[in-house]
């Protein structure tokens, strides 16, 4: 369930909300990221990290795919300077020779050294061979998660099995009317409305209700 409506003095507006964990996405966002930080926790408990994580969530814009793989990895390191993040676009085959010599070589932060690419199926086929081989080397304590706009068999299907690969679907127009409700003070018949004309995403839905005269005097 969404967390309970806040504070209406601590407010802040849809586009400057983030979630903070499980609890405050929706839907089968929620259910997944319940589920990866679970076993994120699990990988990360113990003195050594014995295996890594390789999660490819892919699906239509905006239901939370970025959220859930950047609280994977907090989980995963517990430091943000464990962590970096990558554009597909800029995942090129030269960065990823540069990532393949410094495999041997972990975080200073964190016994676990995360990289997150973000519209993986922006990676040229070129730069996704070379990856192919990256994943094969992947050593304990190291994670790549990556999200995709795209349906999973637009990438090669060589590239595919080397994730846990796991599809994200829209919420449901309630389940989206409900969350806005849960967090902001709109009225119900608002919520909908937007809910409809989002199609299911939370990202378009949190735009639409930042200019919602019913709802926005309350964060301005």
């Amino acid at each position: 369930m969404p967390s309970l409506p806040r504070d209406p003095a601590l407010l802040v507006s849809p586009m400057n909300w983030k979630p903070l964990g499980p609890e405050d996405l929706i839907g089968q966002a929620a259910r997944v990221a319940k589920a990866q930080v679970s076993k994120a926790r699990r990988l990360a408990s113990g003195d050594r990290p014995t295996s890594s994580m390789k999660l490819l969530l892919y699906g239509p814009p905006g239901v939370g795919k970025t959220s859930v793989v950047g609280m994977v990895a907090r989980e995963l390191t517990g430091s943000a300077l464990a962590v970096e993040d990558f554009n597909g676009r800029e995942v090129t085959v030269d960065l990823v020779r540069e990532w393949m010599r410094g495999l041997a070589y972990g975080s200073l932060f964190s016994r676990w050294s995360v990289r997150i690419v973000n519209e993986l199926d922006r990676c040229s086929r070129e730069a996704q061979d070379l990856l192919l081989t990256y994943l094969d080397r992947l050593p304990p304590g190291r994670a790549l998660l990556g999200t995709s706009n795209l349906q999973l068999d637009l990438l090669t299907e060589r590239f595919q099995t080397r994730f846990q690969a796991v599809k994200l679907l829209p919420p449901e127009t309630e389940e989206l009317a409900d969350f806005l409700i849960a967090h902001w003070p709109v009225p119900r018949q608002t919520a909908l409305q937007i809910a409809v004309g989002s199609g299911g995403c939370v990202r378009a839905a949190l735009a639409d209700l930042e200019i919602a005269p019913a709802a926005r005097a309350a964060w301005n």
